[in-house]
């Protein structure tokens, strides 16, 4: 899958992509608002992301991508859309390395994930969920006319914040 806007290429990921993972799966906003992979080298990050090549290959055109920043050729963050086994609908979500929040990437890419699940899965909505101390992808998500419709234990024990994007 390849995805482009003006600034911004969204790809699948690549092996090579382990240092850049590494790094974005290290930085502390990742591991408190979205999961700690517990990840200790690049070596490891590798063989998770050799994993989630044989997970993604079997979504059908869903899955991790890798969000690489055009003028310099480099990955920035990234963007999912998984369907996940107790939700009707796909969800999305994305993560940026810190140099890169607060400039338009995340909102720049969802757009391309969105409009690329409503072409290519023809599903009335989409979702994305947060944590509830997550104001600032709260902001992002009602940015992109995503509606807050409540919270509800999507992962794990906890509630999460649900949101949902309807075409």
């Amino acid at each position: 899958m390849k995805l482009e806007s003006e600034r911004l290429i969204i790809r699948d990921f690549t092996l090579k992509d382990a240092s850049f993972y590494f790094e974005l799966f290290n930085d502390p906003d990742w591991k408190k608002f979205i999961s700690d992979k517990n990840l200790k080298s690049v070596d490891e990050t590798e063989a998770y992301l050799r994993k989630m090549q044989i997970e993604n290959s079997k979504l059908g055109g869903l899955g991790f991508f890798t969000v690489i920043l055009k003028e310099t050729n480099k990955a920035i963050g990234t963007s999912t859309a998984l369907q996940r086994e107790k939700l009707k609908f796909i969800d999305i979500g994305y993560g940026f390395l810190p140099r890169y929040r607060g400039k338009g990437f995340a909102t720049e890419a969802t757009k391309l994930i969105i409009a690329y699940v409503r072409k290519k899965f023809q599903q009335e909505k989409v979702l994305a969920f947060t944590m509830p101390e997550n104001v600032n992808s709260q902001k992002l998500l009602k940015k992109l006319d995503f509606q807050f419709k409540g919270y509800q234990v999507i992962f794990d024990d906890e509630e999460d914040a649900v949101f949902e994007y309807v075409f």
